[in-house]
């Protein structure tokens, strides 16, 4: 272990992180960070307005 921190420049409160997370999104990436056991049908359509609140509180949490 090289006591380095790997972490480094890679958290939510780095610069450009609200617009890498908006990119990642609107690209519709999010599936592939989510375990394959994670069923991906058979949950209800929804709302753009839902999709609004996600996105904003995904936002929000990126910049804490």
């Amino acid at each position: 272990m090289s006591g380095k921190d790997d972490t480094a420049g890679r958290g939510p409160d780095r610069p450009g992180a609200a617009a890498e997370l908006t990119a990642f999104m609107e690209a519709g990436a999010f599936w592939r960070l989510v375990p394959e056991w994670v069923p991906r049908t058979g949950f209800a359509e929804p709302t753009p307005d839902l999709l609004r609140d996600v996105v904003a509180g995904l936002r929000r949490r990126s910049q804490a």
